[in-house]
């Protein structure tokens, strides 16, 4: 019995074909072989890293991006712009990156007009000085002015010497005084005459010149209370006599002393 052998055709599959082409290359150019992905990985973070090292190393140079724009902003009554310019310009010889803004600051700050000052960097080469100008509200003594907060200030406004009041302590009680002279203005809200001084004694008495010349001792306690009464006492017995009167003494306690011209 003869027997028919049948061709088997068999199909043989290359497997790691191009794993087996990598290895040849990494070992043709004497690398070690490594996973692609990471290779990739390493690149993206590699690469802008370095970026960012070369864009600091030249941004570090005073001389690139240096400021070439400088704006004061403000609402600015008393104090000039330009006098501000001699105390920036030594600063700003560099650019945003590198500029001591602290320093700046407290440099500006050092204007006795200047309430305070804070700055904003504009990028590229843009600086903006933001101005807090001084309010002051009385003048203190004969030495200087007192703003809102009670901060002595070494300012003047001769102008306005006829327009604020003038208060004074032999005691560092600037903030004090200016409470205390917002109470006064309250009791006296309908008081037809101005307060034009209000001064403190080195034993607490307290003291005020009306803008008619009258003069009117208040004391050290019961400040309210003694006020209120000379404000009736004033609209029922001295209304008429204003100019006759040199000095009002409410240091008493149901009445008040009158000393006249």
């Amino acid at each position: 019995m003869l027997m028919r052998k049948r061709k088997v055709q068999v199909t043989r599959r290359v497997v790691g074909k191009k794993k087996t082409s990598q290895r040849r290359l990494f070992s043709a150019l004497n690398l070690p072989e490594v996973n692609m992905r990471i290779v990739t990985v390493a690149t993206l973070i590699i690469i802008p890293l370095l970026m960012i090292l070369a864009l600091h190393n030249w941004i570090k140079k005073p001389e690139n991006l240096q400021i070439k724009s400088i704006e004061v902003q403000g609402d600015l009554k008393h104090l000039d712009k330009s006098t501000l310019q001699p105390i920036i310009e030594p600063f700003v010889k560099t650019n945003l990156y590198l500029l001591d803004k602290k320093s700046l600051e407290e440099e500006i700050e050092f204007n006795p007009w200047v309430f305070s000052a804070s700055l904003t960097s504009m990028w590229p080469n843009k600086l903006v000085v933001k101005i807090h100008e001084q309010n002051p509200i009385a003048f203190w003594g004969n030495e200087g002015m007192v703003n809102e907060f009670g901060e002595v200030i070494d300012v003047n406004l001769p102008l306005q010497k006829n327009k604020l009041p003038t208060l004074y302590s032999p005691f560092d009680k600037g903030r004090e005084m200016v409470e205390s002279y917002v109470k006064i203005r309250k009791w006296m809200k309908d008081f037809p005459i101005d307060i034009v001084e209000f001064k403190e004694d080195m034993r607490g008495s307290w003291v005020l010149k009306l803008a008619n010349g009258m003069k009117v001792e208040v004391g050290r306690q019961e400040h309210e209370r003694r006020l209120h009464r000379f404000i009736v006492g004033y609209s029922n017995q001295l209304v008429g006599q204003v100019e006759k009167i040199d000095t009002v003494d409410l240091r008493y306690t149901n009445g008040f002393a009158v000393k006249w011209i």
